[in-house]
Parts: structure tokens; sequence; C-alpha cells
């Protein structure tokens, strides 16, 4: 089973892994920073680290499923960007058409079910439903970076269960690894230099970067397991 214990030893203990999160933290403060002053660059510069964080995300998980002896990618950040823009160009499509199908389906289904707490309910299903597919997707093109993986409907179809299942285990583990982690020492912080204040923003944003290692650490222990292990199933079975 997935371990967000193992994810959090081995992101933490990584080689360089303080100085990385340190490094990355800054593009993160430093949209914070344009937005709370309503830069007209916050939208562009917010654009470039989003790619730039979801190369960081792709990294950790690729590193981790195939094995690598580091979980976090190292200091290139044009390399990073570069695995962003592949992966967005290659789970560009997926992710649309998804989320196109939810929110068509939730307006349909909106017609029948007028009460909202029930609306709740079913709007929870049907994405969840198309989230699972999109994560599947992820996980499929993260272990070799070929968009081909990231559209085989076969394992979508086989595996988009057991991942949504494992993400949603997965958000409480982190929600509770923050509590430990990061409550303590905004407190701390708030004691002697108060709230909101530039060392805690900054704090916030390393544990941001720490946590896009956590998930796509876990990610690839769910791949491995959700996805490989009924692909083998099913290989057998055939």
């Amino acid at each position: 089973m997935a371990s967000i214990i193992d994810a959090f030893e081995e992101s933490f203990h990584d080689h360089n892994a303080f100085i990385k999160f340190v490094i990355f933290a800054i593009p993160v403060y430093y949209c914070i920073d344009l937005f709370s002053k309503e830069s007209m660059l916050f939208w562009p510069m917010s654009s470039i680290v989003f790619i730039l964080l979801f190369g960081f995300l792709i990294k950790c998980t690729y590193n981790v499923r195939n094995g690598k002896n580091y979980v976090l990618p190292n200091f290139n950040i044009f390399a990073m960007l570069w695995s962003g823009i592949k992966g967005l160009v290659a789970l560009g499509p997926i992710i649309a058409i998804c989320s196109i199908c939810a929110i068509s389906l939730s307006k349909y289904l909106d017609n029948f079910f007028p009460d909202p707490n029930s609306m709740i309910v079913w709007n929870f299903i049907i994405w969840g439903l198309f989230a699972s597919f999109m994560m599947t997707g992820y996980l499929s093109y993260a272990r070799n970076f070929k968009i081909a993986d990231a559209y085989n409907f076969k394992t979508i179809a086989n595996s988009c269960v057991d991942v949504f299942v494992g993400v949603l285990f997965m958000i409480p583990q982190v929600a509770i690894v923050d509590a430990i982690i990061v409550a303590p020492i905004t407190y701390m912080i708030w004691l002697f230099f108060g709230i909101p204040h530039p060392i805690a923003i900054f704090f916030w944003c390393m544990c941001f970067i720490f946590n896009l290692s956590l998930i796509g650490h876990y990610l690839a222990q769910l791949d491995y397991e959700a996805i490989s292990d009924t692909d083998k199933e099913n290989d057998n079975f055939i």
C-alpha cells in the first residue's frame, strides 16, 4: 500500500533537499508578492511558475516510479520547464475533454435533481469519476513520458477506480503531515514576527514545494500498485 511515511522520509532526506525546497520556493514567493502588489506581471509569471512546478511534480513521479535513488529533480530549471510544457501538451486534451464532460453532465443532471444537497453528491461522483481518468492518464504518462500511454483507454478503465481511492486516502495523509510540520512552526513565527510576515509566507512556499514532492512520490507508489499490478493481472489472465 502506498505510504505517505515513505514519501516523507525519502523526500525530506533526499540529496540537497532543503536547498531545492528553498530555490523552488523563490518563484512561488515572487508570484505571491506580485499578487499582493496587484502587478500586471502576476499572470504571465504565475503561468511560467505553474509550468515549472508541474514539471517538478512530473519529475518526482518519474524518478520514484523508475527506481531512481533520488526523488527530487536536479537544479536544471530549463529541463523542468520543458518537462512541464511537454506534460501539459500531452495531458491537456484529456484534462480538457474530462472537464468539459464533467461540467456538461453536471448541468444536465441539475435539471433532474433540483435539491442542492443531491447535486452535491452527484457532482462529487461525476468529478471524482472524470478526475480519476485524468489522474490515471497522468500516472501512465509520467512513467515513460510517452503521450500514447496517457490515452491507453484499457489501462484507464481498469485502474481509474483504484487510483481515485488511492488519491482520496492521500489527501488526509498529506493534511496530517502539514498539520504536524506547518502548524507548530507557523505558531512560532506568529509569536516572534506576527502573521502575515515575509518569513511566514516564504516558509509556506517551501512547504508547498515539499508537498509537491510528497504527492509526486505517493502517486508513483500508487502507479506501481494500482496500474502496474492491474496490467500484470490482465496479462496473466490473457
